[in-house]
Order: structure tokens, then sequence, then C-alpha cells
């Protein structure tokens, strides 16, 4: 399985299109994080004008990695994927528990419950600027630290296993470092970071073929995991995955 490392999360989205692109399907992600990243409200991409959409991602993947790091942040990278169609489904694994939050789930060779996006545009300054939100008429939705995120499925890992045993779509993990130890935890991460990896490892064994697998080490646009911990933790996953 391939595995790419980035800094912030949302790094990871140019890489979720360039397999859309490929296969020409939607994803089902199953992410692996401390923080569900359902956050809303960013910049949409250039209109299409048009161009058959797959002829359009070809054409603007170089414009993706800019846009990513640039027009993204850590939280709100995963609306414009539900939006343009590059993810069809979303599994929510923090290791501090032992139940996964499904944004959508896979049946077969479709998505049920999938969070419905829309886009908004208004005049500022005399430009037109569009942004994507998700659609609060289709999907229902909570406020979470002041943002508004959609209210996930709460299912066991027997009940996600049973899904992706049926999906004809292809899987690919985020996994981000903060889910086994986060910069403000009080307990030594020698305590806790074992116990997390085993429950890591229960929810992986249930992914038969993986696409390819991003870490974030989430040290930027400031640290979500101690520094000090970023390589040993980055290794110990690696090896989980290997």
């Amino acid at each position: 399985m391939k595995t790419i490392v980035v800094d912030s999360h949302n790094e990871i989205f140019p890489h979720w299109f360039e397999e859309y692109l490929r296969m020409r399907l939607p994803l089902v992600v199953v992410r692996i994080d401390q923080h569900h990243d359902m956050n809303q409200d960013c910049p949409s991409l250039p209109a299409r004008e048009g161009r058959q959409i797959f002829d359009y991602f070809a054409k603007i993947m170089p414009y993706l990695y800019d846009y990513a790091k640039g027009k993204l942040n850590e939280g709100n990278f995963t609306c414009p994927a539900f939006y343009y169609g590059a993810i069809g489904a979303l599994y929510h694994f923090d290791p501090r528990g032992t139940k996964i939050d499904a944004y959508g789930r896979v049946l077969g060779g479709d998505f049920a419950d999938s969070p419905k996006t829309k886009m908004r545009s208004e005049a500022i300054g005399g430009k037109r600027i569009s942004r994507i939100l998700w659609d609060d008429a289709q999907t229902k939705l909570r406020r979470d630290g002041g943002k508004m995120v959609p209210v996930p499925r709460n299912i066991s890992i027997a009940s996600f296993e049973g899904d992706l045993k049926e999906s004809r779509f292809p899987v690919v993990i985020g996994f981000d470092l903060d889910g086994l130890y986060g910069i403000d935890e009080r307990c030594p991460a020698k305590e806790v970071v074992g116990k997390r990896l085993e429950r890591v490892k229960n929810v992986l064994d249930c992914i038969s073929s993986p696409v390819f697998a991003c870490l974030a080490r989430s040290q930027t646009p400031r640290a979500y995991v101690p520094p000090e911990l970023v390589d040993h933790l980055q290794q110990a996953v690696l090896h989980l995955m290997e």
C-alpha cells in the first residue's frame, strides 16, 4: 500500500482527487483522527465552464495542491471533497473510543445518507465570491465549537466491517497522528498510545485492500501533536500499516 506523509491534514485533498480521477469512482475515506475535520465554509474551485467533470479535474490538478494549502485548512477540507464528488462516505474513528462515526455509508455499489453540500454566492467589494457549505435543508447539522457540522451515525466496528466488505468503491485511509496522542493530553504517552494502537489495528484489519494511506504529522499551522513525539508516532503507525 502506498503511504503519503503530509504535515497539515488538508494536504491530503489533491491526493483524493488524483485517485478519484484515476478510478473514476467516489472514494470511501477511513479517518483515524482525534478530530472529525468536518467544518464547512471554504472557497469554491474555478468554474467548470461546461467541461466534463473528469476533464475539468485533469486540467486543474496542479492547482489543487495550491488550493489545498492556501484556501483550505485542517478543519474544512472534507466539505469541498463531498461537494465535488470525490468522497461518497467517510468513517471517522477516534482511538480514544471504540465506535465509529459514519458520515454516509456504503451500500454495495451505492451510498446512503451522505452529507449534502451547497454553494452560496455573494457580492463582496464588487466581486462575486462562491463558498461551499453543508446543505442544512438536506443534512442534519449540529453546532460544535461554534461551527456547524453534519450529525454522524454512530456505528460499531462490526457494522463498519460489514459495510466495507460489500463496498465496490476504493478505500483510502487518512491517519492524523493526534489520533494517537494530542498536544493537550495529560496522561503520559506511554500509558495510552499502545492501547490506542491496538484499537486502530482492529479498524485497519477491516480494510482488505486500501488504495493508499495518508499520514498527517499535524505540526502546522499549529502543533496538534507534541513535536518531540512526532517521529516516534509516525514510525509506530508506519509499522502498523506494513
